[in-house]
């Protein structure tokens, strides 16, 4: 199981594979940024950045997490993947 998060928009998604949670997300957060859009809340809406720190932080509790599991070799975990939208609304 896969889990993909936009900590921005405080958005999380799941599937069976990367791939597929990659996409997910970045239909969840299509769908998000168009409802604000129709619902003409642009005003209040607002993406957080989210301090370089935090994420380095969440990355570290998630992998000693992962290492907690035995055999390790089954829970590898490689990197961050960066998801960029460029057209989210047209």
């Amino acid at each position: 199981m896969y889990c993909a998060l936009c900590l921005e928009l405080d958005i999380a998604t799941e599937a069976d594979t990367l791939e597929d949670a990659k996409n997910n997300l970045r239909e969840a957060v299509e769908g998000y940024i168009k409802s604000v859009v129709r619902d003409g809340e642009e005003g209040e809406f607002i993406p957080r950045p989210v301090p370089v720190e935090l994420i380095r932080g969440y990355e570290r509790r998630f992998k000693n997490y992962l290492g907690s599991f035995r055999p390790s070799e089954l829970y590898g975990y490689r990197e961050i993947v960066h998801a960029k939208i460029p057209q989210a609304v047209e």
